[in-house]
């Protein structure tokens, strides 16, 4: 059940590029709410048949789906279970869990489609640089990015048309509108009403708008911290939520606190749906225990991660970008390769 194609014109470069840009943003905290299921097995990440896993019943179906949103490390397996529980929705309109259900899968996806193009392609310096040929920006994780967020659209304009109007559904509006102020009033009500099911990821959006916001624009990197330790407080097991919040305490000079945080992601564990998020996290809290001058955490971390590596092969290891957006040897001009 793919999903339906985007078409882009040549002559629609900015609204493209606003559209990839809030998608990448639209991906980056809904990982954290997602509940995880228990894996059954390990799959090879290649040759993957979502045709073939999907065979059986609508509720053998929806099971296998559930299995796969745990395959972080590999999005074609993510991109069925969203596809399947998007479809499952479709065909319910007034079913509120599988709407929710369909958001919380889709937004997965686009998280860890996200980390793709930008660490294995290196393609996110091309949208605020310079122009970039057409053949670029529409190649396939591009064009997936952009899909997704239309069915998260979709789906939104499903629930709200069988009369839901939640804090969740605020909340995943949020997440397609990006780093903007327009976002500001839906997360002030999906965090005045803080539903248990969403595990602190509005109070965790909300800090990362105060964080990309200017000031004038109604940025504030105190209130970021704030909404960043009570998005803690509801997950804090979260090394996402973890590793920004150090981030932005290392931004006000506040090293003690950061360090100590660092610590705890260092002894952070995961079930099977988390491992990728964990070692993605366990790179980038390496860089900030690097930049806080401490070598031995930065080592410790890096170990830790290199050791998930060994234990679990199939976990993608990433590209290396700096916090400065450059993309160490790899030119983002070229083709990846």
């Amino acid at each position: 059940m793919p999903s339906p194609p985007i078409c882009i014109s040549s002559n629609d470069k900015t609204n493209h590029a606003a559209r990839f840009a809030a998608a990448r943003f639209a991906a980056r905290l809904a990982t954290g709410i997602v509940i995880f299921f228990t894996l059954t097995g390990q799959a090879e990440n290649s040759g993957f048949d979502c045709a073939a896993a999907m065979a059986g019943t609508t509720e053998q179906q929806q099971q296998v789906a559930a299995e796969l949103l745990n395959a972080s490390y590999d999005t074609a397996k993510l991109a069925c279970a969203a596809n399947v529980i998007s479809a499952f929705a479709d065909s319910r309109a007034s079913d509120y869990a599988a709407h929710l259900l369909a958001l919380q899968a889709n937004a997965r996806y686009m998280y860890y489609l996200d980390r793709i193009i930008l660490f294995e392609l290196g393609y996110l310096i091309d949208w605020y640089v310079v122009e970039v040929p057409k053949e670029k920006k529409l190649n396939e994780p591009m064009i997936a990015m952009i899909a997704a967020r239309e069915r998260q659209l979709r789906t939104l304009q499903q629930a709200r048309a069988a009369g839901f109007d939640t804090a969740e559904l605020k909340f995943f509006e949020s997440l397609t509108i990006g780093p903007n102020a327009e976002a500001l009033p839906l997360l002030q009500t999906a965090v005045a009403e803080d539903p248990p099911s969403l595990h602190g990821a509005a109070h965790a959006l909300m800090a990362e708008t105060y964080y990309a916001l200017p000031d004038i624009a109604g940025g504030d990197l105190n209130l970021a911290i704030d909404m960043m330790r009570a998005a803690r407080q509801r997950d804090p097991d979260n090394p996402l939520h973890a590793r920004l919040l150090a981030g932005y305490l290392l931004d006000t000079a506040q090293d003690g606190e950061a360090r100590s945080i660092l610590h705890q992601i260092l002894m952070m564990q995961a079930d099977a749906g988390g491992l990728q998020l964990r070692a993605d996290q366990l790179r980038a809290a390496s860089d900030l225990a690097t930049r806080i001058g401490d070598a031995d955490l930065a080592q410790q971390l890096s170990a830790q991660r290199e050791k998930m590596f060994e234990d679990y092969p199939y976990l993608q290891k990433r590209g290396v970008v700096s916090a400065m957006g450059h993309f160490g040897d790899k030119d983002p001009m070229e083709d990846p390769g």
